[in-house]
């Protein structure tokens, strides 16, 4: 088996079997990505004029964009490749467990994407981001008023201040009310909370500006409420303004200050901010780079459930990254995580049955493990194995006809093995 890489990128959430709504987490130029500059990737309109590389980061099948892509859309695991015209200002996506969703690119700087260029979108889930999205101790205070007293000239006039309630009850009517869309009566009643000093609701207005629920979108008015509750100790508001930091979003973008703010939440044991802890080490974004660090907080990050920190694990145990190669180790948290449906972890799982590593070969299991992972995650890697043991009569009966069809899937999702073998094979 070929090094394993590590693909499940840390500003992912985990795919909640109950969402509906995806979030634009941030949307971004990468300048040193050349991607969308790559003879093999590069697509033109019908003017001859080169298309922008959108990547966009979902746990989730795209099954359509609606109008300015050219050519079909890209599945490489978690990422997506979509290919925008230039004259693109808005897309509206469609999923496979989620509601659509459109992006107008305006919102977020851009009127257009730059033909030749690569973005990246991120999307995560609407409500995960609104409740809270790691394992956080602190999250008592969603029981208890906070002892920190807040004016009403620190969080805004909520024209509220009559409501006899305690900030627990206005939170709860908060909460009915932003799960049935009546986002300025969530905002209400988040902002009466907010001025008895509850930690929870001043997150949670982040959240409404943040995506503009019930307000005009405005990241900087955002980070601000954010910040009012991460300086208090509340751990979801210090993994936000660490990510705001990490894309420039609302602010001024600073990798080092990002990874103070994803520290604070990590060292309160909130699994997400673990995650990105490791991953700040992994790359060195704001930190000096360090394998072993970054092994460190993935596997604390994993021990908490994080399906996506899982992943990480699996890759850093099998590679010998940050720590001492053990291939039982990454076949054990390959398993947690694919047993709770992560494709990357099953197609991990794959491969390892197919060539003994970590557990006794099982090519049957191994085909078991690749077909989940392109059913369920569009894996292509996964498909060109099923080709290939289709191909070959390797854990199940010798078909070309069906490897050239598994192929045919992989080629589609962009897989260069794929359209190597169709090529070999005469198709």
């Amino acid at each position: 088996m070929n090094k394993l890489k590590l693909t499940i990128l840390f500003l992912f959430m985990s795919l909640a079997a109950s969402a509906q709504r995806l979030a634009v987490e941030s949307l971004k130029l990468r300048p040193n990505d050349l991607s969308a500059r790559n003879v093999k990737n590069q697509r033109h309109d019908l003017n001859g004029k080169p298309c922008a590389l959108l990547k966009v980061m979902v746990l989730d099948n795209i099954t359509k964009c609606s109008s300015g892509n050219i050519g079909d859309i890209v599945t490489e695991g978690p990422v997506k490749l979509i290919f925008i015209t230039s004259a693109t200002s808005s897309i509206e996506l469609s999923f496979q467990y989620h509601y659509p969703l459109t992006i107008n690119f305006a919102d977020y700087g851009y009127k257009h994407l730059e033909g030749n260029s690569t973005y990246e979108l991120n999307l995560v889930d609407a409500q995960q981001m609104m409740m809270g999205n790691g394992n956080n101790q602190n999250n008592n205070v969603l029981q208890q008023t906070t002892t920190t007293a807040i004016t009403t000239q620190n969080v805004g006039s909520s024209q509220s201040s009559s409501l006899n309630l305690s900030a627990d009850d206005a939170c709860k009517i908060a909460d009915d009310a932003y799960d049935a869309k009546d986002y300025a009566k969530a905002l209400k009643y988040y902002r009466y909370a907010a001025e008895q000093g509850f930690v929870y609701a001043l997150h949670n207005i982040g959240v409404l500006y943040s995506y503009g629920y019930g307000v005009k979108k405005d990241r900087a008015e955002a980070f601000k409420w954010y910040l009012k509750a991460a300086e208090q100790g509340f751990a979801d508001s210090q993994v936000s303004i660490g990510t705001q930091y990490y894309n420039g979003d609302g602010v001024t973008q600073d990798y080092a200050e990002s990874f103070k703010w994803y520290l604070k939440a990590a060292e309160q044991e909130n699994s997400n901010a673990e995650l990105r802890v490791g991953m700040a080490y992994y790359f060195g974004d704001g930190v000096t780079q360090d394998y072993s660090q970054a092994f460190k907080w993935c596997l604390k990050a994993a021990q908490h459930g994080e399906l996506n920190a899982m992943g990480n694990i699996t890759v850093m145990y099998y590679n010998g990254e940050g720590t001492k190669q053990n291939y039982d180790e990454a076949f054990k948290w390959a398993m947690k995580a694919a047993v709770q449906n992560q494709p990357n972890a099953m197609e991990a799982l794959g491969e390892m049955y197919l060539d003994g590593k970590g557990v006794a070969m099982n090519k049957q299991e191994a085909v078991k493990w690749f077909r989940k992972a392109a059913d369920l995650g569009g894996d292509a890697e996964a498909m060109w194995y099923l080709g290939q043991c289709y191909e070959k009569g390797e854990g199940v009966e010798k078909s070309i006809e069906k490897a050239v069809s598994w192929y045919k899937k992989g080629a589609g999702n962009g897989n260069a093995k794929c359209k190597q073998a169709l090529k070999r094979l005469g198709y």
